[in-house]
């Protein structure tokens, strides 16, 4: 017999999960799963493209660093190191040891095999060129435009 205002069932409880429970949470770990393994396991492509972002980050920063201080700024690339500075600026931004970097700019902004760069000046033109990097079979070019100072990525596979 029950106390008066207490119900019974009937049926004794049982502790544990349902498989319905059982269920929701192996497709919520499932989904968890593939959403975030991409995200989390690095790939050529997305480490290319976060170095060819910081690259193109560096350049914008130089060329308004320019603008600002209405004052020639140069991009410095060295492809043997595998980094890039502003110059006057003894902050060097390295790259992943398996990225490759080639610079193509004028003949006169090389100072060394290895050491060149791209000039900015005050009113956001440039002497233009071109960061190329390459992760295996994968590219991107940043290329900066000499009349406007513009900056652009373009992605290819080789």
């Amino acid at each position: 017999m029950t106390p008066a205002g207490t119900r019974s069932s009937g049926r004794a409880s049982a502790s544990g999960f349902t498989l319905i429970e059982v269920l929701i949470s192996f497709t919520l770990l499932v989904t968890l799963t593939a959403v975030l393994a991409p995200i989390l396991v690095p790939s050529p492509a997305r480490t290319l493209r976060a170095s060819a972002g910081e690259v193109a980050t560096t350049l914008r920063e130089t060329r308004r660093h320019a603008q600002a201080v209405r004052l020639q700024k140069r991009f410095l690339v060295d492809t043997q190191a595998r980094r890039f500075a502003i110059e006057g600026r003894n902050v060097w931004r390295s790259l992943p040891d398996d990225v490759q970097v080639a610079l193509t700019t004028g003949r006169s902004l090389i100072s060394h095999d290895t050491l060149g760069g791209i000039d900015f000046f005050p009113d956001g033109s440039s002497t233009g060129g071109r960061v190329s990097l390459r992760l295996g079979n994968r590219a991107i070019d940043v290329d900066i435009e000499w009349l406007t100072g513009r900056i652009r990525m373009r992605e290819k596979t080789r």
